[in-house]
């Protein structure tokens, strides 16, 4: 069943709860909603092991829809977080993240110690934004980066507005740019016990793992690697995503 809380800046958060046993937050990757982790069949297969709370991040689904830079503060998105799990009536939670929501579960796991567990798909750690994400948002301005600013003018048409509200793009185009301002954060930082899963297609993450395995390992940091998977198929291959997830979430989450 579909809820939400209010932020501490007025955002309505939407979120929904399903399953028992140890909290563990679903955080979704971006142009994606909750909705997907319950589609792709990751919610059915959690429940019977873990209160699942699969969220909306701010500005996604059925959140409200953002437009300013500011909106997307890294501050307030986790602050969204600790609230919905303060509504839940849970102290401790689990995490696990998808590319954009690997990305923000990064900041709560070295943040707070409410996280029991974090697994962090596909992003690699470091700054919120590196080079090829960085040049991937700057294409993305060029191509929508008008269409937001008329947008947040009044300057469409109605059938532009709805066509720019159903794609996201005033909601990208801030969250992106805000993004750039997120702070690095490493693996030595993660308060909580952490994994990495990355496919061996995901070339930029594997040049990550390459560069940096020996860090990794001093920080603890559990890595799994699963052979021909590319950065959408972390998501969408869920018979070879799950099990390693759900099996290191098992034994951390509390």
């Amino acid at each position: 069943m579909l809820k939400k809380i209010e932020s501490a800046d007025g955002t309505k958060i939407a979120y929904d709860v399903a399953g028992s046993g140890p909290a563990l937050m679903l955080l979704h990757g971006a142009g994606k909603t909750r909705q997907d982790w319950h589609r792709i069949g990751y919610v059915d297969g959690l429940s019977d092991r873990f209160t699942v709370i699969a969220v909306d991040i701010r500005g996604s689904g059925d959140s409200d829809f953002l437009t300013e830079i500011n909106d997307f503060n890294i501050e307030k998105v986790t602050g969204d977080l600790l609230l919905i799990a303060d509504a839940c009536e849970v102290q401790y939670f689990a995490l696990w993240g998808y590319s954009f929501g690997g990305n923000i579960a990064r900041y709560l796991g070295a943040w707070t110690d409410r996280v029991s567990a974090a697994a962090i798909i596909g992003v690699p750690f470091g700054p919120a934004v590196d080079e090829a994400f960085d040049r991937y948002i700057d294409e993305f301005m060029i191509k929508y980066g008008h269409l937001a600013d008329a947008y947040r003018s009044g300057s469409q048409t109605e059938a532009q507005r709805k066509s720019n509200i159903k794609g996201r793009i005033p909601v990208w185009t801030a969250c992106f740019q805000a993004m750039r301002g997120w702070p690095s954060i490493s693996a030595r930082e993660m308060r909580c016990p952490t994994m990495l899963l990355v496919g061996t297609k995901n070339s930029n993450v594997i040049r990550y793992v390459d560069e940096h395995r020996a860090d990794l390992e001093e920080a603890g940091v559990q890595l799994k690697i699963i052979d021909g998977l590319n950065h959408q198929q972390e998501f969408s291959q869920i018979t070879k995503v799950l099990p390693p997830v759900r099996e290191f979430l098992a034994k951390y989450a509390r």
